[in-house]
């Protein structure tokens, strides 16, 4: 046992590398890229071609392809039907609808979507069909620049809080409380 312990000590006293203690040096004083005080995080999806946003805290879940059960005398409005969530039924609405974006050539006019994005906003819980998702991005709220004037005056532009540049893409960040708002308008 004695010996075991002595072998312990040697190893804990031994000398550093020179080279190895550079290298660790150099790694502790390089500068962290750490997230600022004010950042806020999206869920950056994208709907035909156009590539949108919207705020993390609203997400519950998002989810592979789920058949959508439309609604006698509701079709072709922005509330596409009722999805089947772990044995939830969700309404599921149409986000290209509400926000009047054309598909992207070669979707499928099916039922079948390719993600599912489960939302709650105070209480509001929504489903919604996207056609692919990328995931998380954290920005800061100074990076956001002004909806285009092209933009401003069509239904995406009306529920967009602003436009963020992410991988050479152009990102419209919606405004969850106008979105919520327009979808509980739309039941009505």
């Amino acid at each position: 046992m004695t010996e075991k312990i002595d072998a312990s000590q040697r190893l804990l006293q031994r000398e550093v590398p020179e080279d190895l203690l550079r290298e660790r040096t150099v790694h502790v004083a390089n500068r962290q890229n750490v997230t600022g005080r004010g950042t806020k995080s999206i869920v950056i999806f994208r709907i035909g071609r156009e590539w949108l946003g919207l705020a993390t805290d609203v997400f519950q879940e998002i989810s592979e392809e789920r058949k959508v059960h439309t609604l006698p005398h509701r079709r072709g409005g922005i509330l596409g039907g009722l999805v089947n969530v772990r044995g939830e039924l969700l309404l599921c609405f149409s986000l290209d609808i509400l926000l009047d974006l054309e598909p992207s050539p070669g979707t499928s006019t099916g039922n079948l979507k390719s993600h599912l994005l489960v939302c709650n906003r105070n209480g509001n819980r929504a489903a919604f069909s996207v056609s692919e998702v990328f995931g998380i991005h954290r920005y800061d709220p100074e990076d956001l620049r002004a909806v285009p004037a092209t933009l401003a005056n069509v239904a995406a532009g009306a529920h967009t809080v602003g436009m963020l540049s992410w991988k050479g893409r152009n990102v419209a960040c919606l405004d969850d409380e106008l979105v919520f708002y327009a979808l509980n308008k739309d039941l009505a």
